[in-house]
This record gives C-alpha cells, sequence and structure tokens, in this order.
C-alpha cells in the first residue's frame, strides 16, 4: 500500500508523528513546500522537519505539476493536511482509494482559509475536524468523519490547536484503517448550509484602539497568537506584538 502525506503546516506534522508512530502505518513519501515557497504558511514548518521519519521527502511548489511522479510512484492513497493550494481532479483520481483531507471545522460550516484564524475572530463557542473525501471544489467532498469541541472564551489560537491535533488523531484511530479497507463512510454535504471563510491579509493584524472595540481587540489577539504572526499595536512608531488577552468588566 503506497500511502503519500501532503502538508506543509503544523497540524500535518503532529498527526503524520501519530500515524508512524502510534498506528504504526508506513507512509512511502512525504511531499512538501520548499525553502523560501511562495506559498504562505502562516503554520507553516520547515522542510527539515519532515526528514525525521526516515521517509522519502519530495518538495514541490505546485503539487497539481506532480501527477507523473504520483503515477509513477503508484500512490493509493493521499492523505492531505495543511495545503493551501486547490488540488486539482487530475491529481484526485490518481490513488485508488482516493484522496482523504482534513479541515478544522465542522463543515461545511467554514469551508475556506485560515480556518483557526477565522473561528476565533467569529468568536464561536464551538467547533472541530472534519475529515474528508476531497473533491475539486473548497472542501465540498464528502464527510468521512467528524470530532466536535468546544471553543473556552479564554482559548487562544494554540490552545485551538491542541484541541484540533488531538480531535485529529482521534479520527485517524477511527477511520484510516476503514479507508484502507474500502469500508470508511462517506456523507455528503449539504451544500446551502455552507459558509465561507475569507483569507486573511497581514495587514489586518494590526489592531486600531480608536475603531476597534474591546471584543474586536480581544478576538484578534486570540485568533492571531501562537504559532501565527500576532495582532500588533503601533506606539510611537514601534510595533508591538501582543501575544495573550484577557477580557475584563
Amino acid at each position: 500500500m503506497n500511502i503519500y502525506w501532503v502538508s506543509a503546516n503544523l497540524f500535518g506534522l503532529e498527526l503524520l508523528k501519530h500515524v508512524i508512530g502510534e498506528i504504526r502505518l508506513p507512509i512511502r513519501g512525504i511531499i512538501t513546500l520548499p525553502r523560501g515557497s511562495k506559498v504562505v504558511m502562516y503554520d507553516g514548518v520547515p522542510s527539515r522537519c519532515w526528514r525525521v521519519f526516515d521517509v522519502p521527502v519530495y518538495e514541490t511548489q505546485d503539487i497539481n505539476e506532480e501527477a507523473e511522479f504520483l503515477k509513477t510512484g503508484g500512490a493509493d492513497l493521499l492523505i492531505v493536511c495543511g495545503w493551501r493550494q486547490v488540488i486539482k481532479s487530475d491529481i484526485l483520481k490518481i490513488p485508488c482509494l482516493g484522496t482523504i483531507g482534513f479541515h478544522p471545522t465542522l463543515l461545511p460550516e467554514g469551508r475556506g482559509a485560515a480556518p483557526i484564524i477565522n473561528t476565533l475572530l467569529a468568536g464561536k463557542s464551538r467547533s472541530g475536524v472534519s475529515l474528508f473525501q476531497m473533491a475539486e471544489g473548497i472542501d465540498d467532498g464528502d464527510i468521512i468523519g467528524q470530532e466536535a469541541f468546544p471553543i473556552d472564551v479564554s482559548d487562544h489560537a494554540d490552545d485551538l490547536y491542541t484541541k484540533i491535533v488531538a480531535s485529529g488523531k482521534r479520527l485517524l484511530d477511527k477511520y484510516l484503517l476503514k479507508i484502507l479497507a474500502g469500508s470508511a463512510p462517506r456523507i455528503p454535504q449539504v451544500g446551502e448550509k455552507a459558509t465561507y471563510y475569507p483569507k486573511p491579509k497581514l495587514a489586518n493584524n494590526r489592531i486600531n484602539l480608536d475603531q476597534d472595540s474591546p471584543e474586536q481587540v480581544f478576538r484578534k489577539i486570540k485568533a492571531l497568537s501562537k504559532p501565527y504572526r500576532g495582532a500588533y499595536i503601533v506606539k510611537d512608531g514601534k510595533k508591538i506584538i501582543l501575544w495573550r488577552a484577557e477580557l475584563t468588566q
């Protein structure tokens, strides 16, 4: 069974550790972004981090240009976790078991970019992780399984990240072997219920104390804290990054 892992971020790295170390499933190859990639990953990890697994690592600027490589490698399954490019049908249809992906929202809610950041900016009290069969649209494939969790008022991005990684591991424990056996569930998403998150702009990391309400400032600090770049204010010409906050009456 030739399984290829496609990821360039911390979420994907943590789940791959679980697959190799706990589920003990062999991975044929890791596909990630090269150093200095033009694709921006706000929670990205260096390509060297993938080389600790004793698994061949392949770097590419665009997964959609790797059809011949995947065909030659006999890819049976692609697992995508943390990849900002839309993967085209030419790639998705190569593995005989398809391409599965993770998205840190309860799809069809919160399709699209930067789901962790956008979830906290929106002030959600509940979220989760979806494991789904990838299609050519934006996060619109059939659902294999979901894990939900509450979001505490005090949760910052790293707190949410911890919950997401734990949920992703549980989904792998529950469904990965079923996927390999061809017996995993596939539940179509209800398109009418879909919502989409916008792609964040780095300029929006700045806090405007004259315009933003206390609630907006609080959410922005939580959403953009580590592993992201941080919300900031400018005081006397200096940039001050705010990593943690508490909102009191």
